[in-house]
């Protein structure tokens, strides 16, 4: 999930958008759970897993903001040469005179099999408040590490009668 197109497209900075009950698993996804360039991300509830590269990036003047996520390094093991591990990249935007990177804040996220937080300008990061007072936050406990890759996606349900 790639969220702003590129460095030069410096509109994106109005970019808001929240993504929870997502499962992210290596198969075809080694990194970009998501990736942001400009604007605001807020996670929460996710489980990304088996990222190559990386799971979540903050790049270009980003912020992302996660919440009660559940990431876990590398549950299958692969031989990825050449491979970074980050979580954020400096990157110029055209009307600025030096690079910068993302911002990064992770609240009650847990960590799995070697994954570790990699925050950077935590207090720089919004905090979801400013755009809506409440939302509801799941533990991340077992049970919705069970739940998310069962229930997260696209699912064979049968068009209702009413409709076909």
């Amino acid at each position: 999930m790639l969220i702003g197109a590129d460095p030069t497209h410096v509109d994106d900075r109005c970019i808001c958008v929240t993504i929870h009950h997502c499962f992210f698993f290596l198969y075809g996804t080694r990194q970009r759970h998501p990736r942001l360039r400009y604007g605001k991300v807020h996670l929460y509830n996710i489980y990304s897993r088996n990222w190559g590269v990386y799971a979540v990036c903050a790049s270009v003047e980003s912020q992302i903001y996660s919440r009660s996520a559940i990431y876990m390094k590398q549950v299958i093991r692969r031989q990825l040469s050449n491979i970074t591990q980050r979580s954020s990249y400096f990157a110029e935007a055209p009307d600025k005179e030096e690079a910068s990177c993302g911002c990064l804040r992770s609240e009650g996220d847990m960590f799995l099999c070697g994954a570790e937080a990699c925050v950077t300008g935590a207090e720089r990061v919004f905090h979801p408040c400013e755009y809506y007072p409440t939302w509801t936050v799941q533990a991340p406990e077992e049970a919705l590490k069970e739940v998310l890759p069962l229930c997260a996606g696209w699912l064979p349900i049968p068009r209702p009668a009413a409709l076909e």
